[in-house]
């Protein structure tokens, strides 16, 4: 194959797009995991303290066990700061409103002894339950060269001490570098959030492909008087905001009594203009010959659709199943207005459980965030090539 400088200087350019389109989502995972400290920075910080393995090595010293950590009752550990003997540093566990500590916890002991050429914080679990989180402060002499076992999660100055917090001082290597992900997980119910966004997005994706097939296949291929007509007037519905709706929807539904029940999350949504259009493209392009050859062994329109026109439009099925799940699964504003209780709920609105008018817990939130959009990553990547050829069959850009 011939060199060609032009071919080079186009995979550069795509190569840099690619890089340019893909930060967002490793600054969301770089955010993810890192300290809170770090996490409000106003310097940007490309890679944090937790994902460096060395740091990783250390933490997995830290608990009882190397990956998740901990502290079973009657188990010590021991935190070593390298250094001469001098003014002795003070350690103690935080009760400081909000932060993130195990109750469990509260029972520990906590010691600091010099030997062997090392200050030497022992944490010992004097109560008779295990925990995995133990928050830790330790104010250093300013005067004494710093050499922590692990990096702190914050650093700051206060007085002649350097304070140094860790959220978790028995993370173990996991426990370290998820931490943010299993503050997030306990901090809300997301089992059922992600109960809630599943079941009403599939059900939209189930119900609108069947009502989408059959009003599209009566509009490709039933004859009937005004066909273009009702096709031009589906279409025009189009061009109505769908923030118009908004009040409307709420008030029928509000008579009904369907407020802050399933009902609400799907039914406004299980007819789609789009899907409509979509695949009555795809049954456009089917050869004629195959419903005549049907209609002359005997097969009705149904027997048409489900035996010939569906099967042939699996690309188009499944780009208008991506862009309802889509839809339904990032949905914030409905939900957020025909939802009340906590158990009705959905992945976006439980977001907000880290942002409050003290601030917002960044590293826990972009945490969320990713296991939020991962599903949905992993759904596109399944059905990439299927979505593909659905767009470029259907002509849409």
């Amino acid at each position: 194959m011939r060199f060609r400088p032009t071919s080079l200087l186009v995979h550069l350019v795509l190569l840099g797009g690619g890089l340019i389109m893909a930060f967002p989502f490793y600054w969301m995972l770089a955010t993810s995991l890192k300290s809170p400290q770090e996490a409000l920075q106003a310097k940007p910080i490309w890679v944090p303290e937790r994902m460096k393995p060395g740091n990783w090595l250390k933490a997995a010293r830290l608990g009882d066990s190397p990956l998740g950590g901990g502290l079973a009752p009657g188990r010590s550990v021991e935190l070593v700061f390298p250094g001469e003997k001098g003014r002795p540093p003070k350690a103690f566990i935080p009760r400081t409103p909000g932060a993130f500590f195990d109750p469990r916890a509260d029972g520990t002991r906590v010691e600091v002894v010099y030997r062997e050429g090392a200050w030497r914080v022992r944490l010992t679990n004097t109560t008779g339950e295990a925990f995995r989180f133990l928050p830790l402060v330790v104010l250093w002499p300013k005067e004494a060269p710093l050499n922590p076992p692990l990096p702190p999660d914050a650093l700051r100055s206060q007085g002649e001490d350097w304070r140094l917090e860790w959220v978790n001082a028995v993370p173990g290597a996991l426990g370290y570098l998820f931490h943010n992900y299993l503050e997030a997980w306990y901090a809300a119910p997301w089992g059922r959030y992600f109960f809630n966004s599943f079941f009403t997005a599939l059900t939209q994706v189930a119900v609108g492909l069947f009502l989408a097939a059959l009003a599209a296949f009566a509009l490709a291929r039933i004859p009937f008087p005004g066909k273009d007509a009702v096709f031009v007037l589906i279409l025009a519905t189009m061009m109505v905001p769908g923030e118009v709706l908004l009040i409307p929807n709420y008030v029928l539904l509000a008579r009904l009594g369907w407020l802050d029940t399933y009902y609400a999350l799907i039914v406004p949504w299980l007819a789609s203009v789009f899907g409509i259009f979509l695949l009555r493209q795809f049954y456009l392009s089917l050869p004629q010959d195959l419903f005549d050859a049907a209609r002359i062994d005997g097969a009705g329109y149904l027997t048409q659709l489900f035996r010939i026109a569906l099967p042939l439009s699996l690309p188009g099925l499944v780009s208008y199943g991506i862009f309802t799940f889509l839809g339904a699964y990032n949905a914030l504003l409905w939900p957020l207005i025909v939802t009340q209780s906590p158990e009705m709920r959905t992945v976006q609105l439980g977001l907000q459980a880290f942002v409050s008018e003290a601030g917002s817990d960044y590293g826990a939130l972009m945490a969320a965030s990713t296991l939020v959009i991962l599903p949905v990553i992993l759904g596109y990547f399944f059905a990439q090539r299927q979505f593909i050829q659905g767009i470029a069959r259907s002509g849409l850009k």
